[in-house]
């Protein structure tokens, strides 16, 4: 890159992120015993795998779902495996993130009519800036003033804008967008922009 002590509840919810957080079917007892109720940040760099876990206890064969940013989860790798008959662990694999994989996650159980979720984790990939203004070639009048537009995203941001005229670097480094102003010039020239966001 430029670059929770259960008393005798009837199921437990936990998801492993690569950290391991407690979330239980009595959401009270638990933020108060262990103060869960924030979400956990798991950062990771874009073309990466991701393995989130969830674990339930003190129900048999429940119905897990995976959730992202309140949506249930379709077609990647969920897998359930029962750990005894009460016990069951279920995993949500991305393979390789991406951008579009940034967001809410959680598991989610549904007994006697009530939902119950998992600890939040938010997913934040980041990457390589990506650009959404390129300069355009253009043809200009000898001399006379004009401009230029260069903008990126990150994340991580913020993103940085270096100009380039030639070989020689322009100025210094603005956050993007950036616009870069001439004065005028003479002769054909190339300019261009380079994105950082570390």
């Amino acid at each position: 890159m430029e670059m929770k002590q259960t008393m005798q509840m009837r199921g437990l919810l936990l998801l492993l992120p690569a950290l391991w957080a407690l979330f239980s079917r009595d959401f009270r007892a638990v933020t108060e015993a262990k103060g869960v109720g924030m979400p956990i940040k798991l950062t990771v760099s874009q073309g990466q795998p991701v393995k989130l876990n969830c674990s339930l206890e003190g129900m048999e064969e429940p119905e897990m779902l995976w959730i992202k940013d309140g949506a249930v989860v379709q077609g990647i790798d969920q897998v359930y495996i029962p750990v005894n008959e009460e016990h069951w662990i279920g995993f949500l694999s991305l393979k390789s993130v991406d951008r579009t994989d940034s967001g809410k996650y959680w598991c989610q159980v549904e007994t006697n009519g009530k939902k119950e979720e998992s600890q939040h984790v938010w997913l934040i990939v980041e990457g390589v800036p990506y650009f959404t203004v390129e300069p355009k070639d253009q043809s200009v009048i000898p001399g006379r003033p004009f401009q230029m537009a260069c903008a990126a995203v990150g994340p991580p941001e913020p993103v940085t804008i270096v100009w380039w005229m030639g070989d020689s670097r322009l100025g210094h480094p603005d956050i993007s967008p950036s616009t870069l102003n001439v004065s005028g010039i003479n002769q054909s020239t190339v300019f261009f922009c380079e994105a950082h966001n570390i």
